[in-house]
């Protein structure tokens, strides 16, 4: 499939494995040229090492943590003006929302919500001015049908998704289009951590 993409600049982040790593290959496929992030080194230099074995695309890397103001820094700096912005961060833990004070909601705002949009801020109006973008947002099927356990996603994810049907509305007339996934069960390591949080909530041997 040719995307029309080939030579443009991507900045995707958690592209160490699951979902990040997925969107990375697809994008090297089309001959796009890759920044990807993740906060591990190791997993992260062996995805790019597999990325550039299977597509031979141009991959550079960064070991950060997006959801804080020096990893975010860290990513701009390697890639300042990508065509394509892939946000994506691991969610964070299931558990009763009782036991969740103003600090565990504030961290799942940062990673789910505010860091996309910090992302989003950063390098929109670049793609305004080159009269291209494309920004992708991966969040979760629970924005559109919440999990009991999973209150802080839920939350974090849905106020992310309702800035972003505001903003795209005013930034699609310069050709720059943001939009969000909302995977369903995809066996990840984070889908695999799920199940079992919710089998021991109910009581369920797996």
């Amino acid at each position: 499939m040719n995307l029309g993409i080939a030579g443009k600049r991507a900045l995707v982040c958690a592209a160490s494995k699951g979902l990040g790593k997925g969107c990375a290959m697809a994008l090297a496929e089309e001959g796009v040229e890759l920044v990807i992030l993740a906060r591990g080194r190791e997993a992260l230099e062996a995805a790019a090492s597999e990325i550039r074995s299977k597509t031979g695309a141009k991959v550079s890397t960064v070991a950060c943590d997006i959801t804080t103001a020096e990893g975010r820094a860290a990513a701009l700096a390697a890639c300042p003006d990508p065509d394509i912005l892939i946000n994506n961060a691991g969610g964070p833990p299931p558990g009763d929302f009782r036991e969740w004070n103003r600090d565990v909601w504030i961290k799942a705002l940062d990673a789910n919500m505010l860091t996309p949009i910090e992302l989003i801020r950063a390098t929109v109006d670049k793609m305004i001015a080159r009269k291209f973008g494309r920004i992708v947002n991966i969040t979760s099927s629970a924005v559109k049908a919440p999990i009991d356990i999973l209150g802080l996603s839920n939350g974090a994810r849905t106020g992310l998704t309702g800035f972003v049907a505001g903003l795209s509305r005013n930034v699609a007339s310069h050709n720059v289009t943001i939009n969000n996934l909302l995977p369903g069960a995809i066996e990840t390591d984070r889908l695999r951590s799920n199940f079992a949080a919710i089998a021991r909530n109910r009581n369920i041997s797996v």
